[in-house]
């Protein structure tokens, strides 16, 4: 392959992040250097990948990433037309442009072989300049414009799978919502509907004594005092709605670092008449995981309403005995409430969590508690778990992200 020299300037070629490669196949190797001292320019962030056979130059396409090959039609053994047959039969190297240089006169027979065998253009000897650097950089910019394609059609699937998976977690999200607002709606008019009545009976009988000649004083005195406890059951509820309500648009809270030792201090003080009417011992540990950083009301939550529940819901055979501690499990901090009470069924402790469910009615309560535990934690990207043997006691072990 001769080359005729000229001091023409390229076109400035465009770059990529990573270098373009251009396969130049001739079977002398001063040729190679020639055409490629040709083509260089300083900065045009170009490798030029030399073959000196058919033979290398199909093992270097089918292992490099080539932008372009210039190949040599007149070479022992393989020629070029059949290198680019076989390119063409091959998926990998099938689309790679493949400019024809050769010194063989231009005739009609020539090109038309040429194209049939895969080429997108020729160049003829003594090559000029210009021309063979101008057409060089054609190929490579449509190289480069295709990358970016390529790219950027990558750069929309990824976007279309992201955007898919927000819609679909969304979608999840509203349709717990919803089904929680149907269970909220549902529970919290048949939760409402006993203290109203009974309310509403108590004014009757009320009314029934009122309108006695001689009422009894002794017996409105009860009525009265059974409406009053009616109320005051009735407000309670009333609050718990409000607090589940709460939770279905809390997004945000004010987090900072909390430590569990102070938290249970405060705990402890607050439920001191409930502490002290069972009999219960509190024993902590929480050396493995002192603090963290959390809402301090939603984290207070959690711990009065498992430490307070382990103690309501103690066996009437022994002093309840709560074990409290905390650990780092991966990537989540674990709060863990051990009890030594009595216990629940299998078939209940999925049912513990839901709202309103109360699976020990002698035990004062509206069965929110544990929900709304269950919702801050899954707010939070958190998990709750529950072992249970019914007469043993519970395990309770909710694990929370830092926020």
């Amino acid at each position: 392959m001769d080359t005729d020299h000229d001091t023409i300037p390229l076109t400035t070629l465009p770059t990529a992040t990573h270098p373009v490669k251009i396969l130049l196949v001739d079977d002398k190797e001063e040729n190679l250097v020639s055409l490629a001292s040709l083509l260089s320019d300083e900065g045009d962030n170009t490798d030029y990948l030399f073959a000196n056979s058919g033979e290398e130059a199909l093992k270097l396409a089918l292992q490099e990433e080539i932008a372009l090959i210039l190949l040599d039609v007149q070479m022992p053994g393989m020629n070029g037309y059949e290198v680019a047959r076989y390119l063409r039969d091959i998926s990998k190297t099938r689309d790679i442009p493949i400019i024809f240089v050769t010194a063989i006169h231009q005739q009609d027979v020539h090109v038309m072989e040429g194209f049939e065998a895969g080429a997108v253009d020729f160049l003829f000897k003594p090559l000029h300049p210009a021309i063979t650097k101008a057409k060089v950089a054609a190929f490579v910019r449509f190289y480069l414009q295709k990358k970016e394609v390529e790219l950027a059609h990558k750069r929309t699937q990824e976007i279309n799978r992201e955007l898919e998976e927000r819609v679909k977690a969304r979608t999840a999200e509203l349709t717990r919502v919803n089904k929680d607002l149907d269970n909220f709606v549902y529970t919290a008019s048949h939760d409402l509907k006993a203290p109203i009545n009974n309310i509403e009976g108590l004014a009757v009988a009320l009314k029934e004594v009122l309108d006695t000649p001689e009422p009894d004083h002794g017996e409105l005195n009860i009525i009265m005092a059974m409406i009053q406890d009616a109320i005051s059951r009735f407000k309670h509820t009333l609050m718990d709605l409000t607090e589940v309500a709460k939770l279905q648009h809390q997004d945000e809270t004010n987090i900072e670092s909390v430590r569990f030792e102070e938290l249970i201090d405060d705990i402890t003080l607050n439920i001191q008449d409930l502490i002290l009417k069972y009999d219960a011992t509190i024993d902590t540990d929480f050396s493995e995981a002192p603090e963290m950083v959390f809402s301090r009301k939603n984290l207070r939550s959690i711990v009065y309403n498992l430490v307070s529940n382990a103690i309501k819901y103690s066996s009437p055979e022994r002093p309840p005995i709560i074990e409290v501690s905390t650990y780092h499990e991966g990537s989540y901090t674990v709060f863990r409430v051990k009890d030594n009470g009595l216990g629940l069924k299998p078939e209940d402790r999925d049912k513990v969590f839901d709202m309103f469910k109360r699976l020990h009615a002698h035990v004062e309560g509206t069965g929110v508690g544990l929900a709304i535990v269950k919702r801050i934690v899954e707010n939070s990207d958190g998990k709750i778990e529950c072992d249970s043997e019914q007469g043993k006691g519970s395990e309770f072990r909710v694990y929370l992200r830092g926020q």
